[in-house]
């Protein structure tokens, strides 16, 4: 996925695209975010990243749902998710997808 984080945004660039990923509805928390590409811009730094997320429990289970409403968020677009699997209920109380 794309991820735009703004210059003044607080902490550092990942912080600043975690950030932006777990106001979106659809996630409950941000697992693993690894930043494959930078591209600067004149208020903000657009990431490439590589992310897992723990996502709410009204998500949903449908690969393009999920790639839906990660994209609602200002700022994040291209996303593309790889999976969507399901985690024990005594694991955790949510799905995780990864995604890119």
């Amino acid at each position: 996925m794309t991820i735009s984080v703004s210059r003044s945004a607080p902490g550092d660039l990942a912080e600043g695209a975690e950030t932006k990923l777990r106001r979106a509805d659809a996630v409950e928390a941000v697992e693993s975010l690894d930043i494959r590409a930078i591209s600067p811009g004149l208020n903000d730094l657009t990431v490439e990243a590589e992310t897992t997320v723990a996502l709410a429990a009204d998500a949903g289970d449908e690969r393009e749902a999920v790639a839906a409403a990660l994209a609602e968020r200002f700022g994040v677009s291209d996303v593309a998710v790889a999976a969507v699997r399901s985690v024990p209920p005594d694991a955790a109380e949510h799905a995780a997808v990864a995604g890119e």
